[in-house]
């Protein structure tokens, strides 16, 4: 069985492709379903916008299948609700499920804007200011948690785990530490913020005790650039 490397993005992927559109803070009054109409209808048109840039996404991807080692493959999943990555994914034109993906469907926990022919299975869309109790179980999520509870290697990518919603997902993962390779889990945190970087490993760090952490203070763009020297120094992919 490969062992795979179970990426996890934020806001701070999508900000690299120069998606940079947050909620307002005057939505957040409105009506919950009033504010996922118009969040859904706005980051649409954002995500149009000729200022949006997916080539770190596609970068990325390029240097995956041409460096993975045999013995790995990735597992993309995804708090945002954009679908950036997913258009990349579509644009390698795959026949076949290439050895170096896990899957090339991107989990997303907090629901997507992204509307396919039969979205009843995807996670609910939720918003900044729902609670953990809101969260529903759905095929998606349910499969993600059971996958991420299985992995021991992950890369965090502009992701704070900060907001409620987010700390979720680490309480489900607190709970089978014991039992589950979860437990014995490396993080590499992908920041250029030094300050959030630390924030980022300190949560992580409180639900699970004994990870282990790789801090890397950049971008997501100049990471890939830099040549994700850490994926390789742990043999993830090659030099």
């Amino acid at each position: 069985m490969k062992d795979s490397a179970t990426w996890i993005f934020g806001r701070g992927a999508s900000v690299a492709c120069n998606l940079k559109w947050i909620v307002p803070e005057d939505w957040k009054t409105l009506g919950r379903e009033k504010q996922i109409s118009l969040i859904k209808k706005q980051l649409k048109i954002e995500m149009d916008s000729d200022q949006v840039d997916t080539l770190p996404y596609k970068n990325l991807l390029s240097a995956l299948s041409l460096r993975t080692n045999e013995n790995w493959c990735h597992l993309f999943i995804t708090t945002n609700w954009d679908y950036l990555l997913e258009k990349e994914i579509y644009n390698l034109g795959l026949q076949v499920l290439p050895k170096w993906l896990c899957d090339s469907f991107v989990f997303h926990l907090n629901g997507t804007i992204e509307e396919l022919e039969d979205n009843s299975n995807r996670s609910p869309f939720l918003i900044e200011t729902d609670k953990a109790s809101d969260r529903e179980k759905t095929v998606e999520t349910n499969i993600a948690f059971n996958k991420i509870a299985w992995r021991q290697f992950f890369i965090v990518v502009g992701l704070s785990f900060r907001c409620e919603m987010d700390k979720f997902t680490l309480s489900i993962l607190n709970t089978v530490e014991d039992d589950l390779p979860i437990g014995e889990s490396c993080w590499i945190v992908v920041n250029p913020n030094e300050t959030e970087l630390k924030d980022t490993m300190s949560i992580i760090q409180g639900y699970l005790p004994r990870a282990k952490f790789y801090p890397i203070e950049k971008g997501l763009n100049d990471w890939i650039n830099s040549g994700l020297t850490e994926l390789a120094k742990v043999g993830i992919i090659n030099k």
